[in-house]
């Protein structure tokens, strides 16, 4: 009588096939993560040119007239919510983005064109309502810190929804000096100084309009008062998303922007400096 013997691995065995499984595991993961991040630069700029096309709807029913930054209150000290750029497209139909439930509530997770894939799903408290302390922030400590890749959030004051947006737009408020003085291609609306409404770009008026930013991975807006609104949110937090008013969107190096990876707060408060980085323009008098 035979007895058969069960074949059975050896522990060196295991080891080796738990030793190649892991070696495995290490070469994929990286390739994986590349391949995922890729897919959310790409997102990303569809979500950016989707809003390009919103831009250039809006401006061929406003006599060319482009975005504004988003509407004062007036007065403009009676602390209530205006409008930004983000709840001007969605009540005039433009887009469709989701309402949060309250203005300290958590953003709605439902994919829009608003929203960046790279960009973190929670409420900071970066609001816009004037002239409230808020006006003046976020104050980010750096292009890769967690702040700039939060919802800017306001309020309509006309329809009442509560909207988050996670891209930054190239504008600035307040006196026509100001305004003058900084150069952003967008502005609020009115003037704090004298309430005219008449002084918007048009988007024809706009030179080199696909080197001129629009939109930018980053929050709130006035790039004059902070550098360090602008995110580097992709390519392992190395890259910026930039969309133009020619309506194309690109990915950037953030080392290629004004300030580069280490922007300071005032690196992009002057001509002077946003010239020394020649790749993307930021204000209208950049004629070269």
């Amino acid at each position: 009588m035979f007895v058969r013997l069960r074949r059975a691995f050896t522990l060196v065995e295991l080891l080796v096939v738990i030793g190649i499984i892991a070696l495995l595991i290490s070469i994929l993961l990286p390739t994986l993560s590349k391949a995922r991040e890729q897919a959310n630069t790409a997102k990303c700029l569809a979500n950016l040119r989707s809003l390009g096309q919103a831009q250039g709807i809006y401006a061929a029913s406003n006599r060319d007239y482009g975005l504004p930054g988003g509407f004062l209150t007036i007065p403009v000290d009676n602390g209530i919510n205006a409008e930004n750029y983000a709840t001007i497209l969605v009540n005039t139909g433009l887009i469709t983005a989701p309402s949060a439930a309250s203005m300290t509530a958590g953003p709605v997770p439902e994919e829009n064109p608003l929203f960046c894939p790279n960009g973190v799903m929670e409420f900071r408290g970066i609001t816009y309502s004037p002239p409230a302390a808020s006006v003046n922030k976020p104050y980010p400590v750096s292009r890769t810190d967690a702040l700039t890749a939060s919802p800017w959030r306001t309020q309509s004051q006309s329809s009442g929804k509560i909207i988050d947006t996670w891209y930054g737009i190239n504008a600035d408020w307040g006196t026509k000096a100001q305004m003058i003085t900084n150069a952003a291609p967008v502005h609020f609306l009115p003037q704090t100084d004298t309430m005219n409404y008449g002084v918007l770009q048009k988007l024809g008026s706009i030179r080199f309009s696909s080197e001129v930013v629009f939109l930018f991975d980053g929050s709130f807006f006035n790039v004059n008062h902070d550098a360090r609104r602008v995110s580097a949110r992709h390519g392992q937090n190395k890259r910026t998303n930039l969309l133009f008013f020619d309506g194309h969107a690109a990915t950037y190096d953030t080392q290629e922007l004004p300030g580069g990876m280490k922007a300071a707060q005032g690196d992009m408060d002057s001509k002077a400096k946003l010239d020394k980085f020649p790749a993307t323009k930021w204000r209208t008098d950049q004629d070269k």
